[in-house]
């Protein structure tokens, strides 16, 4: 058992996962800050999938009572409104939207 914890891989691991969530906080503040739309995988708790989710727009970044970070947005030009919890999304993507109507 000893042999399969391995204190250094932990925090490898550990330091390997706040680069990526400092990398994701960019990202979003990024698309916060300068108007910017939002591609990301989105994983689904209820039931284990992990589909690719879009926002257009990042209106609001907040916390719930729960002490999660929320962000929120159009997912759409009809102006349909999401928040997906941030610690669910990965491979954040910002993107700059140009309408041509």
């Amino acid at each position: 058992m000893n042999e399969y914890y391995n204190k250094e891989d932990s925090a490898k691991r550990v330091e390997d996962f706040k680069k990526a969530v400092n990398i994701m906080e960019k990202a979003i503040s990024k698309a916060f800050f300068n108007g910017y739309g939002l591609m990301f995988k989105y994983h689904k708790i209820e039931t284990g999938e992990h589909e690719q989710r879009m926002l257009l727009t990042v209106s609001d970044i907040k916390y719930n009572s729960d002490d999660e970070i929320l962000v929120g947005g159009c997912i759409n030009t009809n102006g349909d409104y999401r928040q997906f919890f941030m610690e669910n999304m990965m491979s954040v993507r910002p993107f700059t939207y140009v309408s041509i109507d």
